[in-house]
């Protein structure tokens, strides 16, 4: 009857007549087995005669293709020499180390392993005791990559700073950051300090009421709880106690991680004089009912008045700011380009026609006059918009619009010629005119006079063929 025997070690050598052979008793071989992750039993030449692994990191299989080679062919040139130096039989006589080892494998990353090594107990006999390494390595790839992101990321940083430092330092108005919970100076620039009638050093860490004086500083109070509650910029009128004079403080409120801190630009009155005396013209833009709209080069809107948001049904006059005007201007991306073509040419366009798109797609007709002006930055263009429905349903036409003479003498066939003959000639005429127009707005591009026309290009080839415009023979006058 067989007598039950409890579990055994994790892991075994495989081949019981090496281990008999390579140890004195079963148990000296279990131990070895399973002192680590792995063993390998090494005879006097250096071969792996058996292997055993006592946990899951190793596939099966796959330290069976070890046995039968030699251990220094299994590892990489870096590490024969390792190898040699733990199957060395003098090396028991110093003191002895753990080796990396570098195992090759085909078409894989080498397999990292540490070993230490061991007379047997028998005669020519070596246990090779290994620790498997490669999730300490996977670790410490990430943590060598890691800290390459953090270098990178701090050098970006660092250059970051330095431009904001230099342009901080050399800007002509004067900029102060200011603590949104102790109103305390965290920076301030040159420019800031001499208006202010103090060294940078001096305002920095400084509550606001010392650096601007009492009855500045709860102006710049109030105009901060403001600028919190809308996300605006809002500007005051000041007059620093120790400073050089009255100034513009304008205050932008921004948030860094929870903590909320104020952009305050000052500026001396006397350099915010040209826009005083602006200010007239500004108000009575902006009271005009007619649209007005400001764009840069890129034809992105820089400002516009009260009466185009109510043309382009916007909530206010800030709704479109950094919006495209071909979003709302244009019947097509054609005649938009046109607009913008003629601006570039000749700096200004008058009673062109055109609509107007609101954000839930109606359309208002619109005739736009346009002017080109330089900016601080860059050409800038202004386009006055006015809505002519109420134009068209009074008067059946625009007004000022000037009727070419043909139309005069139409009127005379009156009472001579049929009113169809009439009608069929002076649709003829208005469609050979604005064929006409369209071509010269385009610069004779006949592809875009089409989309302008909204017709296609075969249709515009044809009536320009029944009209004969664009051919070479002239064409006689009516």
């Amino acid at each position: 009857m067989d007598t039950p025997v409890p579990d055994g070690p994790n892991a075994r050598f495989k081949r019981g007549d090496v281990a008999h052979s390579a140890f004195a008793d079963e148990a000296a071989a279990d131990l070895a087995a399973n002192a680590a992750d792995l063993a390998l039993l090494i005879d006097k030449r250096g071969v792996i005669r058996d292997a055993a692994c006592s946990g899951e990191e190793f596939e099966d299989g796959e330290l069976d293709d070890w046995v039968g080679k030699k251990w220094a062919d299994l590892v990489n040139s870096d590490s024969r020499g390792k190898v040699e130096q733990l199957l060395d039989p003098k090396a028991s006589q110093m003191p002895r180390r753990w080796r990396h080892v570098n195992h090759t494998r085909p078409g894989e990353p080498d397999l990292p392993i540490r070993y230490f090594t061991l007379q047997s107990g028998r005669e020519g006999w070596t246990v090779a005791i290994g620790r498997d390494l490669r999730a300490a390595h996977s670790m410490q790839q990430r943590l060598i990559e890691a800290q390459r992101s953090m270098e990178r990321d701090y050098a970006r940083v660092r250059e970051a700073e330095t431009r904001f430092r230099l342009l901080f330092q050399l800007a002509s108005k004067g900029v102060l950051i200011i603590d949104g919970d102790a109103f305390k100076i965290t920076d301030a620039n040159p420019a800031a300090a001499r208006l202010l009638g103090r060294s940078s050093q001096r305002l920095e860490g400084r509550v606001i009421d010392s650096a601007f004086g009492e009855a500045a500083a709860q102006k710049i109070r109030e105009t901060m709880a403001v600028a919190r509650k809308t996300g605006r910029t809002e500007q005051i009128e000041i007059t620093p106690e120790d400073g050089k004079g009255p100034c513009l403080a304008m205050v932008s409120v921004y948030r860094q991680g929870r903590a909320v801190y104020f952009l305050t630009r000052l500026a001396p009155l006397d350099a915010e004089e040209r826009l005083g005396q602006d200010a007239p013209l500004a108000q009575l833009a902006a009271m005009l009912p007619d649209g007005l709209v400001l764009t840069g080069e890129d034809g992105r809107i820089l400002a516009m008045n009260e009466a185009f948001a109510e043309i382009a049904q916007l909530s206010d006059a800030d709704a479109a700011t950094g919006q495209l005007i071909e979003n709302l201007l244009g019947r097509t991306e054609t005649e938009l380009n046109v607009i913008m073509a003629n601006l570039r040419e000749h700096g200004a366009i008058r009673n062109f026609a055109s609509t107007v798109r609101t954000p839930h797609d109606l359309r208002e007709a619109v005739e736009v006059s346009a002017v080109a002006a330089p900016g601080p930055t860059g050409t800038v263009y202004g386009f006055s918009i006015r809505p002519v429905g109420r134009k068209l349903v009074a008067g059946r036409r625009p007004e000022g619009g000037a009727l070419p003479s043909s139309v005069d003498q139409l009127s005379d066939l009156v009472g001579r010629v049929a009113l169809k003959d009439i009608v069929r000639e002076s649709t003829d005429m208005i469609e050979r005119n604005c064929i006409e127009a369209a071509l010269e707005l385009t610069n004779d591009n006949r592809a875009s006079a089409a989309e302008l026309l909204g017709l296609s290009r075969q249709s515009l080839y044809a009536k320009m063929h029944r009209h004969k415009i664009g051919e070479l023979q002239p064409r006689s006058d009516q």
